[in-house]
């Protein structure tokens, strides 16, 4: 009996458009989309294997892999199960957030609570703890300490390069965080919060702690910066990452939620002036400009907003020109004077050395542009070739660090790790359900990372904590999210 010619036209159909080669278009007949799939034009598949290998790499980063009905009834089993431990997880995980930005001994166990409370009711969250360190960021997390750990082999200084590896230990925040990511932003609440009393610590700081010694102790820092608990280049970093926190609301929100931002911004702009890391100052100044333009390309943002950017900045000026000017004064000073010693060929100040240091990273990546001269080995591999070398641990640049130690196999997994983070934490966004704040993550990857210019914020405890922190909160898929959602009504129509 001889097949009907039709019956596989309409196989096809069904095969293109589940592939996505034909659109689904309900308006057409079904003898239309027969017609289309008979007229297809071949062609080599070859000239697809580009686009298919993209699509599939794609693919991984949106966390395809996931399978999210399985994700969606994990959930409500343990939403049925353990509706207490459920409260309690969010509390721990919402005190370990707000206390991760405190002084760095307190950082180092602001999650501990969580982590034994997470142990502990491991049966009640099984399995929504395996999608959440199955995340995309997560694989590529333990990519990159596996290449690192090979590179131990060669490292001039391997005890150096476990400690490397194990600030990427931030990245398990993914799945310790992720049984209550629905409630994702009163997370972000905590982390906005906990930075804010970072800079109430500031406070204390510029005034010495107000004559009380333990308190005075607790935030003595660098003679002229005000850094309060933070170290200050370490507090610059985070200070530009909480800036991304805020300026998405300042320049594309509404009402009181652009207030809110403002404010925001005035403060944290405050504190970044006030810290004196002038890393921090530039890549502030870029994070704004990239903020802006991302409002006006996506229309979320108009021409008249660079009338608050301009307030937003003149009113944070003011203030920090009131408050610090002497050391304000200092630091521009000093910066004029390396710049004229680095000009006469004297690397002896700290702008000079950080020249010097980044010309020691090139040096060792133009020795090992491959494999590069492995975790740690930084400095080892300078002082061993030149003993009088002026180095220290890091490059103080987070994409030369990586390139100088791990090599350019080291560098592509580092941009694997850090485009998924990206593209995961714009693709969560969910401007109508969570409104402009859920994109704040985003905003503050992007600042930490243009501090990354001047600073290793990989290598560094709480800068690395806050990047773990800013990971929990962008999982490639999290339930009940629109992108998501499959209470849509599916369109088709069927030939019969």
């Amino acid at each position: 009996m001889r097949s009907d010619p039709r019956n596989w036209a309409k196989l096809i159909v069904y095969r293109h458009e589940y592939q996505g080669i034909i659109p689904t278009n309900p308006t057409l007949g079904c003898f239309e989309k027969e017609s289309a799939a008979l007229n297809t034009t071949p062609h080599n598949p070859d000239s697809d294997s580009p686009k298919r290998l993209w699509s599939r790499i794609r693919g991984l980063i949106d966390g395809s892999y996931v399978d999210q009905i399985a994700c969606d009834r994990a959930f409500l089993r343990m939403h049925q199960r353990d509706q207490i431990g459920d409260k309690i997880h969010l509390l721990l995980a919402w005190l370990g957030i707000f206390f991760v930005f405190g002084p760095v001994t307190v950082s180092e166990i602001a999650f501990a609570p969580l982590l034994v409370f997470f142990v502990v009711r491991i049966i009640n969250t099984f399995p929504v703890w395996i999608h959440g360190f199955g995340q995309p960021v997560v694989l590529a997390g333990i990519a990159l300490s596996v290449w690192m750990m090979i590179s131990l082999s060669w490292s001039h200084d391997p005890l150096h390069g476990w400690g490397e590896i194990a600030e990427l230990r931030w990245i398990a925040l993914v799945g310790l965080i992720f049984p209550v990511i629905e409630k994702r932003m009163l997370l972000i609440s905590a982390m906005c919060i906990g930075i804010a009393a970072g800079q109430l610590a500031q406070i204390l700081d510029a005034f010495d702690g107000f004559g009380i010694e333990p308190i005075a102790d607790l935030v003595a820092n660098h003679p002229g910066r005000i850094s309060g608990w933070w170290h200050p280049v370490v507090g610059g970093s985070i200070l530009a990452g909480a800036l991304g926190l805020h300026l998405p609301a300042a320049i594309m929100g509404q009402g009181r939620t652009r207030i809110f931002g403002l404010l925001g911004c005035v403060m944290t702009g405050v504190g970044i002036i006030a810290t004196g890391t002038r890393g921090a100052w530039i890549a502030s100044a870029l994070l704004i400009v990239f903020t802006l333009a991302f409002g006006l390309i996506s229309k979320r943002a108009a021409i008249k907003h660079l009338g608050l950017i301009a307030l937003m900045a003149i009113i944070a000026l003011v203030l920090a020109g009131v408050l610090l000017r002497s050391s304000i004064q200092t630091r521009i000073q000093e910066t004029q004077s390396e710049m004229r010693e680095i000009l006469d060929g004297q690397y002896d100040s700290y702008t000079g050395i950080r020249v010097e240091m980044a010309l020691v990273a090139i040096d060792e990546i133009q020795a090992r542009p491959i494999v590069g001269v492995g975790a740690g080995g930084y400095q080892a591999w300078a002082t061993h070739n030149n003993p009088d070398a002026p180095v220290h641990a890091h490059a103080h640049n987070g994409l030369l660090q990586v390139w100088a130690t791990l090599g350019i196999v080291g560098v592509i997994l580092w941009i694997v790790l850090i485009g998924t983070l990206l593209r995961n934490a714009h693709q969560i966004w969910d401007p109508m359900g969570d409104g402009i704040y859920s994109l704040s993550p985003f905003f503050a990857i992007v600042g930490i990372l243009l501090a990354s210019l001047t600073d290793c914020v990989q290598i560094n405890t709480q800068s690395a904590a806050m990047i773990g922190v800013l990971s929990a909160l962008c999982p490639a898929y999290r339930p009940g999210h629109p992108k998501w959602r499959r209470d849509k009504t599916q369109q088709g129509a069927s030939c019969s």
